[in-house]
């Protein structure tokens, strides 16, 4: 025997199902989407992440190029008989090094390196001319040796030869 609204029952048992399967469909779907944004968004973090770690890696060796201009800044009081020019021109080659490191990486990266290298120009032209002030400063107390030596032994001569002139 079959109902008398079998009918209706069907039909509301059809909707269902049709209802459900739409429903199940469409979360399906959302979670799949979902997914693939994911994956999107993970393989865009790694290339972030990848591009993070190639500059962190430059600003490192850039760090590491300041230390060795600075020791060897430091070489020019802490080392006797240093040749000035040489460690002038040693200091320059690093320093250009450094600017084409700095010059790889975005500006908004390296603000402090670039305001280093910039203050770095008036330090090296402070020590040239300090280099080259104590060459002349050593040149005069040379001279002035030479001459303070050759002063007393005209005098011995002078005295020697029974000669005495007046000082």
């Amino acid at each position: 025997m079959k109902a008398l609204n079998y009918k209706k029952v069907m039909c509301g048992y059809l909707l269902f199902a049709g209802h459900l399967l739409l429903a199940v469909a469409s979360v399906l779907l959302c979670v799949f989407f979902f997914f693939l944004a994911s994956e999107k968004e993970y393989a865009r973090i790694e290339e972030k992440t990848e591009v993070c770690e190639q500059i962190y890696r430059e600003q490192n060796h850039i760090v590491d190029g300041f230390d060795e201009l600075f020791s060897l800044y430091r070489s020019f009081d802490l080392v006797e008989g240093v040749n000035p020019d040489f460690l002038m021109r040693s200091l320059v080659a690093r320093k250009l090094e450094v600017a084409s490191m700095v010059g790889r990486i975005p500006q908004e990266e390296v603000e402090i390196p670039m305001h280093l290298l910039n203050r770095m120009e008036d330090l090296l032209r402070v020590r040239d001319s300090i280099s080259s002030m104590q060459k002349t400063e050593q040149t005069v107390k040379d001279d002035l040796i030479r001459c303070c030596g050759e002063s007393r032994s005209i005098t011995r001569k002078m005295r020697v030869g029974k000669l005495l002139y007046s000082k």
